[in-house]
């Protein structure tokens, strides 16, 4: 396989050291056609871009009706997604007082916020985010509790529950039909399943200690994929499960490790059609990985000297478009598979 540097999308900011720094959005009848979210500090850039951008190889701005600044008047941003509740369009932002929820239709309307702050539950900042088929929102908070929201009759979205799942801070969090992964500081990842509305927890990875879990995906085979912080991406089968003495969680073995970056990994990417894995690092390096029954294998990679990167994401649903953001940069570069 072999990429090429397309189109560079210029946004008014730069991109800050925050993990998973970069969320897209694919509209199949709206221009513009792709909409890039990217944390700058408190400030969140949205950058549109259509088809024909990516045909040029020069630097581009943005047009002025697809760019947006929204400043969410916190003390700092941790993770942003675009998603669908019911049928509200939205841009969800976690930061350092909760979640706040945009409606992209109505240029970007914040329509809900919850605080996360709870003396007694010592949480203090809100990172992770995942959804359930346009029905119920996930985010993960400091003291590792998962909060679930969704929309009610009306249409809006309100608070429904909290559950405890991690003795760590979450990290990061992915979902893949009814099954949401999740991982923490301390080196954990957890695989629950929503069932009638509640969260309820699987089975749960090892601790791997020394480094932190930074990045969850759940595979098209349905493997989760867990990045740490030593560089290390480790995969499991939900499918095998093994009990841990006289503890209550079942246990998941690890099936493949893959020493895939010299460096933390700060952001990884499932294609939805192929068997791909993309992943960036702080090593300055771009990796897309082949997912196979048992083993996994280098399928291509890039490196950009002296670049932190801090975001990737496939925007096609079989792995041949991907964009990637780094620290301190005001681009967003995408790259396209060679015909």
């Amino acid at each position: 396989m072999m990429y090429s540097k397309g189109k560079q999308l210029f946004m008014k900011g730069t991109t800050s050291a925050v993990t998973r720094n970069v969320s897209a959005n694919v509209a199949k009848h709206r221009k513009p056609r792709y909409s890039f979210a990217v944390i700058d500090r408190r400030t969140v850039h949205v950058v549109g871009a259509d088809d024909e951008d990516d045909d040029d190889d020069g630097p581009s701005a943005a047009a002025d009706d697809a760019g947006v600044r929204l400043d969410t008047n916190v003390d700092y941003v941790t993770q942003v997604l675009w998603c669908t509740l019911g049928y509200i369009n939205c841009l969800v932002v976690t930061c350092s007082e909760g979640m706040i929820v945009y409606d992209c239709d109505k240029h970007f309307k914040r329509i809900y916020s919850h605080s996360c702050e709870d003396k007694n539950m010592k949480e203090k900042y809100a990172k992770g985010i995942a959804t359930f088929e346009c029905t119920y929102l996930c985010v993960g908070n400091s003291n590792g509790s998962i909060r679930m929201f969704g929309p009610d009759e009306d249409g809006q979205v309100v608070f429904l529950d909290r559950k405890l799942i991690h003795a760590a801070p979450i990290t990061d969090m992915s979902s893949c039909k009814q099954n949401l992964l999740s991982c923490d500081e301390s080196g954990c990842a957890v695989i629950s399943h929503l069932d009638c509305g509640e969260l309820m927890i699987i089975a749960r990875t090892k601790v791997f200690p020394g480094y932190p879990c930074t990045i969850t995906e759940i595979t098209r085979m349905g493997f989760l994929a867990v990045g740490y912080g030593c560089g290390t991406i480790r995969m499991f089968d939900p499918a095998i499960k093994i009990t841990n003495g006289d503890a209550e969680d079942l246990i998941l073995p690890m099936m493949i490790q893959v020493s895939a970056h010299a460096r933390c990994i700060t952001s990884m990417s499932a294609a939805k059609d192929a068997d791909l894995l993309l992943s960036v690092s702080e090593d300055s390096w771009i990796r897309i990985w082949k997912i196979h029954s048992t083993t996994v294998t280098l399928a291509y990679c890039y490196m950009k000297e002296d670049t932190l990167f801090m975001g990737c994401q496939f925007i096609t649903r079989n792995g041949s478009t991907f964009c990637t953001t780094a620290y301190n940069s005001p681009y967003i570069t995408c790259y396209r598979l060679k015909q």
